[in-house]
């Protein structure tokens, strides 16, 4: 067989080897994070388990969930309402953005945390979204707009007051949530991206990022598992870092002093804390309140979502601190 020949095999079989790799990161994603038994305790590779708290049960009893509301046309564009029963007065909402590397995940494999959240007074919008590389970015910036968009409409009817909102998420997650509070807060950002925000700046009253990447300059050097692969699957470039919006996704690129205040949280094995504390140091550069939970020389050896493991004492805590976080700030 000459070189030649040997070359266009060679060549032929890169495309669909990356294509197979592909698929087969998303296949394993969508495998663990869109099971309906958000209780399971599956070891995602480099993160930790997913565990209920203790008294999910009794959560279950005190929290309404209606499900699969359609918020807007787009692909994937469901959302999950969960609320306490015997509220009294208005609740502030949550706006939830589930994480999966934009590739997989759902909002079911974050059920038990967001009603936890509901538990403490909240009335919680848990979104689905169309998924890469399918749906490409701007997708799902755009559907979480269109979710606040359609709780602007609709959150009275579960007790929701549409002048307090939160909006968080975790690690991919926690992306876009950062992304969409800097395109509430920032109006050059919105400008750019050609978007209107469907709430005003004055209604965000702040932003819950756990274990997110938001310096899309950096993020490469975290050596998160696959990082590259997830990043190309959103953007369609190879690499991502030659997208020609790619800093739309860097989030420290976009923090002024009208960002709302952030709760901000990574454990110490988490291949993305650094991302948080550079965050973190841009948000006090610009005098915005932060409270933070970071677990540096503890030698907890935390693992990338360590939050959903309401299992153990450290995410049980960290959730408290969540709670506290609310309400300071929902006053």
């Amino acid at each position: 067989m000459g070189a030649q020949t040997k070359r266009w095999i060679q060549k032929t079989w890169i495309v669909p080897f990356s294509l197979i790799t592909l698929l087969f990161i998303t296949v394993v994603f969508e495998e663990i994070n869109s099971s309906p038994d958000a209780s399971a305790s599956i070891q995602i590779s480099g993160s930790a388990a997913f565990s209920p708290p203790p008294d999910i049960n009794e959560i279950n009893e005190r929290v309404r969930i209606v499900k699969n509301l359609a918020y807007s046309d787009s692909k994937n564009s469901f959302l999950d309402i969960y609320h306490p029963k015997d509220a009294a007065a208005p609740m502030p909402v949550i706006l939830w953005i589930h994480g999966g590397g934009y590739i997989g995940g759902s909002k079911d494999s974050r059920q038990d945390y967001a009603m936890a959240l509901a538990d403490s007074g909240y009335v919680v919008a848990n979104i689905d979204y169309a998924l890469a590389p399918e749906s490409l970015y701007p997708g799902p910036v755009l559907q979480a707009n269109q979710a606040l968009a359609y709780m602007q409409l609709h959150a009275a009817e579960y007790g929701g007051d549409m002048e307090r909102v939160f909006i968080g998420g975790d690690s991919a997650g926690a992306q876009i949530a950062s992304q969409v509070a800097a395109l509430v807060s920032n109006v050059k950002l919105a400008e750019t991206m050609a978007i209107q925000p469907a709430i005003a700046n004055s209604q965000l009253q702040g932003a819950l990022l756990l274990s997110g990447l938001y310096n899309l300059d950096t993020v490469r050097a975290t050596a998160f598992p696959n990082i590259g692969q997830f990043l190309t699957a959103y953007t369609g470039a190879e690499p991502f870092e030659s997208f020609p919006k790619i800093d739309e996704l860097s989030t420290v690129q976009h923090i002024s002093p009208d960002f709302p205040p952030v709760f901000i949280t990574a454990g110490d094995a988490d291949p993305f804390v650094s991302q948080s504390a550079e965050l973190v140091e841009l948000l006090h550069s610009n005098e915005v309140q932060v409270s933070s939970v970071f677990f540096k020389g503890t030698q907890k050896n935390l693992k990338h979502e360590y939050q959903y493991d309401l299992s153990t004492e450290d995410a049980r805590s960290t959730l408290e601190k969540t709670r506290q976080f609310l309400f300071v700030h929902s006053k």
